[in-house]
């Protein structure tokens, strides 16, 4: 059996698909995907070891007005996609979890019964519906529940371990950085940043900063997360990478955005990588000493800011988080 997945071209968004992948394969043994998405997502799905076929297509240029040229160009690359794809015209099921424009002129386009998702909150179901079939997944299920839910109603299987698996194979490595930092994807100023740095020079914690030494492919992303003891990352495809491969540490959301967006960590880590998204525990001072605390045991001096901690004492994390 064989089901087409279109998606966005959206590296962050792959990895948070990758448990319900696993799991449709493990309950239809011989089950192989083929995803349909952008040049910038293309190599991380290919990580997953059920997509054994990703075809490239910018899925933007089939929404380009109908009886113009571009479209007109647009519906002859997709022509060509599917002669270069053949197991495409192969597959049972077209599902789009995304839901965007670009997707869903995908999925009408396959040769295929094309699933999408319904949002119940957004009021009573369009009359003519835009996929063949939908199904109706709440706006408050945590984004990586919401694919495997869909998935399993698709394929009529049942989920009995709400633990992500996202398929990932792991070699081990020698851990040989305390810290890898990816500061594109923290909610923090310039200034915020500076003090994270200087902090974590004055203690002496050895830094993996991928912003300033960027992995050239997605191994070497894998090889330099596996060898950091903790990790210090944003709600993007570096923190859903490492919470995929169970490395521990913090990962800051954007205020809250944690309960149903942050990551979520697979089984293998006994060490969670927790989620923090409300002040005074998202703010860079309370990160960075906190960090600071775990990586040296408690033996280096804690800083924080004179007089009062800005900000609510609230603190939210998700359900992976002690």
């Amino acid at each position: 059996m064989r089901i087409a997945i279109v998606a966005p071209d959206l590296p962050d968004e792959v990895v948070p698909t990758f448990p319900a992948l696993t799991d449709a394969a493990r309950a239809r043994p011989g089950l192989r995907f083929s995803v349909i998405t952008g040049p910038e997502a293309a190599p991380w799905f290919r990580r997953h070891p059920d997509v054994d076929e990703v075809a490239v297509f910018d899925g933007t240029t089939l929404l380009a007005p109908v009886w113009t040229p571009a479209r007109w160009r647009a519906a002859r690359e997709w022509k060509v996609l599917l002669g270069e794809h053949p197991r495409l015209g192969e597959v049972e099921y077209v599902i789009d979890p995304f839901g965007t424009p670009e997707t869903l002129a995908m999925a009408r386009r396959l040769p295929a019964t094309s699933v999408g998702v319904a949002r119940p909150s957004t009021g009573r179901l369009p009359r003519r519906q835009p996929y063949d079939s939908q199904y109706p997944v709440p706006d408050d299920l945590h984004r990586v529940q919401a694919v495997r839910v869909l998935f399993a109603a698709v394929l009529e299987y049942s989920l009995h371990d709400l633990n992500p698996d996202y398929g990932l194979s792991i070699e081990t490595e020698p851990v040989v950085t305390d810290l890898l930092i990816d500061p594109s994807g923290l909610p923090f100023d310039q200034d915020g940043i500076a003090l994270i740095r200087r902090r974590l020079a004055e203690t002496g914690v050895t830094l993996d900063d991928v912003t300033a030494n960027p992995p050239a492919d997605l191994a070497e992303w894998q090889r330099r997360l596996t060898q950091s003891r903790y990790v210090l990352v944003g709600n993007n495809r570096c923190g859903w990478l490492a919470a995929a491969l169970g490395i521990p540490g913090v990962c800051v959301c954007r205020e809250g955005e944690a309960k149903h967006e942050g990551v979520i960590t697979t089984r293998r880590s006994r060490q969670k990588l927790i989620n923090v998204d409300r002040a005074p525990m998202s703010q860079p001072e309370i990160v960075v000493e906190s960090i600071i605390q775990v990586i040296t045991h408690g033996e280096a001096p804690i800083e924080l800011p004179e007089g009062p901690v800005r900000g609510r004492d609230a603190v939210e994390t998700s359900p992976e988080s002690p």
